[in-house]
């Protein structure tokens, strides 16, 4: 009847009404109170095809059930890239397209995270994305176009005026290399900076992540991408003490839960060696010169030292964490001059960089120089706060600031304007005191050597790249002053000394007049006039073999033999010509050898092994 065709009517829109409340209730449980949201786990980094994954899990009660984010990652070259207009805009830009997904980079993840036995390794699903850059680059973000689910994104990127003539943005195109090659620089430096939003929809929940636009096979990555992925703190770890280094302190924990088991944080230690000519560079999205520095997160020698500390607790096992996030602290006196960059780690984490942008390239070499003469004076004015990652599972906030210099007392200094300058005021000190010096060496008849390269202990490995032997390594015994330093030193011409000691207690010395290393564009070509027969005590001249030669290292072969000298005579570096004459910077023997890799001296009939050698100019 009527009233049950009215009955009929309410009940339809009572069920409505209750279908629509239960959507809406629906959206407002998938925005996840804290509460009861299942929380990401952050369970890897994966390195797929050059490009870096994230993969979390999702908390799911069935699991593990593991989610990718976005690749985010730029798999195309930038060479080349023709700029486009945008007519409702008039505007011009740049193209990038971004792998956002990838059907055979997600089975290589599959692969790599089967020792987690996931139920199932899936892309998340991503409801939106927002993009944000550095405003002050030449390059800016006009936008990040995408479609859910599509396999590529476009960022678009304009350079230049924000307005441009359609008829002049089109002639751009067959713009001059030079001015091409700096749109490209540009765009490349640009990228780095760019900061990529993601909301990803799992298990009915949204979660934000923080992520930036990848390059492909890029060596370094900001460390602060990760500030925003979700692990607990460290529980089983009890600080255990400080290992003093020759630059910088290393500080060491103890597992609770694993016996013998010792954890060292990230040193963040500057790797002065590596502060050459090169470390002055250019950015070209930002129209600016800054300083590289090269800092050293994990090390062998640094393991090694804190395994030798911990000889008294028998340790099973000594690792270094891995650095999640650092946290910086810049003085307002260092950024008033110099704008302090992001921290960029390196793919192993092994090593890091910062950069200090410089108002012009003379600001930067004058900054440049300022650290080699006194590291301390720069790291002063910055501090760290680190957190490490442990064995992927936790993570430990460390209590104390951490410096990429080691604070202790300076030994007397002296002021000078340049590297001879100052080994000469060294020498009018040492003559003046009588006091020794581990830098030079005053001779009975008064005159005056700066060492620049001794092997006294074998502390040191001589086996280096043609980088470190440019610019220098070593400690206080063991040590190569570095070859940039030593064409200043030579310039015009200095009396070369070398000093031998052999396995019987005897010592030998050499001189040479006229000494003279060229600079980088020889490739450190080496020469001198003469041997000084009546200052030596040998009679044959062993480096007449080597004179003339550039200089070779394992990784730059530079001598006229049909295969590498230094790698096949210890892989040192020197003025190979072939079969050394003379190998100071050859293996550092334990025991007397009988074989040219090591340090070895020609005396016309056969080889003196050596059991310690020194290099010296004199000043």
């Amino acid at each position: 009847g009527e009233l049950d065709s009215m009955q009929l009517f309410q009940l339809r829109v009572s069920a409505a009404l209750a279908l629509l409340l239960c959507s809406l209730a629906a959206g407002q449980v998938s925005q996840c109170a804290p509460a009861d949201s299942p929380r990401l786990r952050f369970v890897a980094q994966l390195s797929v095809n050059g490009c870096a994954l994230f993969v979390h899990d999702t908390g799911a009660s069935d699991g593990p059930h593991l989610a990718v984010e976005p690749l985010m990652c730029v798999t195309d070259s930038l060479r080349g890239i023709v700029p486009r207009f945008d007519f409702i805009t008039q505007q011009m830009y740049f193209s990038v397209p971004v792998l956002m997904r990838d059907a055979g980079m997600l089975a290589e993840a599959q692969r790599q995270l089967r020792r987690l036995s996931p139920r199932s390794v899936s892309f998340a699903t991503v409801t939106n994305i927002s993009v944000s850059a550095d405003t002050r680059s030449s390059v800016r973000v006009l936008g990040f176009l995408w479609t859910p689910n599509e396999t590529v994104a476009t960022l678009r990127l304009g350079f230049g005026e924000k307005k441009v003539n359609p008829i002049r943005g089109f002639v751009l195109q067959n713009t001059p290399i030079k001015n091409r090659e700096k749109i490209e620089n540009s765009t490349i430096e640009t990228l780095k900076n760019v900061k990529l939003s993601a909301t990803l929809l799992l298990n009915g929940c949204f979660h934000d992540v923080d992520s930036s636009v990848m390059l492909q096979n890029d060596s370094f990555i900001e460390v602060g991408v990760y500030k925003q992925k979700f692990l607990p703190a460290c529980r089983q770890l009890r600080f255990n003490r400080y290992v003093k280094l020759a630059n910088c302190s290393a500080r060491v924990h103890q597992r609770l839960d694993i016996k013998g088991h010792f954890l060292i944080e990230p040193r963040l230690c500057h790797n002065i060696s590596s502060l050459s000519s090169e470390s002055v560079r250019y950015d070209y999205s930002r129209d600016m010169h800054y300083l590289k520095l090269d800092l050293v997160l994990q090390d062998e020698a640094t393991r090694d030292a804190v395994r030798t500390q911990l000889a008294d607790l028998s340790p099973r096992s000594v690792d270094f964490m891995r650095l999640w996030t650092a946290e910086r602290s810049v003085s307002s006196s260092l950024s008033a001059r110099f704008e302090v960059g992001p921290l960029m780690a390196a793919a192993d984490w092994r090593s890091a960089q910062l950069r200090l942008l410089c108002g012009n390239w003379t600001e930067c070499r004058d900054l440049r120089a300022a650290v080699l003469a006194e590291p301390a004076d720069l790291w002063r004015h910055v501090q760290w706060r680190v957190t490490s990652l442990v064995s992927k599972q936790c993570l430990l906030k460390s209590n104390r600031i951490t410096s990429s210099w080691r604070m202790k007392p300076s030994e007397d200094t002296v002021s000078c304007s340049s590297l001879k300058s100052c080994a000469r005021l060294q020498c009018a000190s040492v003559q003046r005191t009588a006091n020794s010096s581990s830098a030079v060496q005053l001779q009975p008849d008064g005159r005056c050597f700066l060492k620049i390269q001794e092997r006294l202990t074998g502390s040191v490995s001589f086996q280096r790249n043609w980088t470190e032997y440019e610019t220098g390594f070593g400690d206080g015994t063991d040590f190569w002053i570095g070859l940039s330093a030593i064409h200043s030193l030579s310039q015009g011409g200095a009396t070369l000394r070398v000093e031998m000691k052999l396995w019987n207690g005897s010592e030998l010395h050499a001189e040479y007049a006229g000494f003279q290393v060229g600079d980088a564009s020889t490739e450190y070509r080496m020469t001198y006039r003469e041997m000084l027969r009546d200052r030596s005590s040998v009679s044959f001249d062993a480096l007449d073999h080597h004179k003339v030669m550039r200089f070779s290292t394992m990784d730059r072969d530079n001598d006229i033999w049909d295969a590498s000298c230094s790698n096949s005579f210890g892989k040192g570096g020197w003025w190979f010509k072939s079969y050394p004459h003379f190998n100071p910077n050859g293996i550092f023997p334990s025991k007397e050898p009988r074989d040219i890799s090591y340090m070895t001296w020609y005396t016309g009939t056969g080889y003196l092994t050596l059991r310690e050698v020194r290099l010296m100019l004199q000043i």
